[in-house]
């Protein structure tokens, strides 16, 4: 579990370092069988800890959940609807900005076009809700990014850097887009 934390650890302070969060935004987590280990409600991106993170069980409600990150239900369904094994979220500025423009955010730069095509935007759903929860993991069972309207991107994937990754080239096309 070490292991998870380290990794997740780093993440969380490249997603800070790159201006992806701000100071109490954003969570993460990762799949280990059948929990997760996910950030604490409140947590700092950029300074986590071991004690920033708490597992869960997938498909079981614990007295611990209300600890947990706000988002636990989205994380919970991904887990459940998806193979992914790493949930990210993040509020990037330029992504956001673009969300209000667009259903769907097409890169013109070369890295965004070959790794990203597109990604989907959806309406902004209440936080932490089963019908967020539902929308963003019915789009990550095929995509690895989803962006939520005037909220921030999920994405998922197999390792939290390869989440992280695609959610930095998003940023990096929304940017070029916007200067357009």
């Amino acid at each position: 579990m070490h292991y998870h934390i380290r990794k997740l650890i780093q993440v969380g302070r490249l997603l800070f370092e790159e201006g992806l969060v701000d100071a109490r935004a954003g969570n993460l987590s990762v799949r280990i069988g059948q929990k997760m280990l996910i950030t604490r409600r409140g947590s700092h991106l950029g300074t986590l800890k071991e004690h920033d993170f708490i597992l869960l069980d997938i498909t079981k409600t614990s007295i611990l959940d209300s600890r947990a990150s706000s988002e636990l239900l989205v994380h919970r369904e991904v887990y459940i609807k998806t193979q992914n094994l790493a949930l990210v979220h993040a509020h990037p500025t330029a992504v956001i900005k673009l969300s209000f423009r667009t259903k769907k955010i097409v890169p013109k730069d070369g890295e965004g076009k070959t790794l990203l095509k597109s990604v989907k935007v959806i309406p902004n759903l209440p936080s932490g809700s089963q019908k967020l929860a539902e929308a963003i993991s019915d789009i990550l069972s095929q995509d690895k990014l989803v962006v939520v309207r005037s909220h921030g991107v999920f994405s998922a994937d197999t390792d939290p850097f390869y989440a992280y990754g695609h959610i930095s080239v998003l940023e990096h096309s929304c940017k070029i887009l916007l200067d357009d």
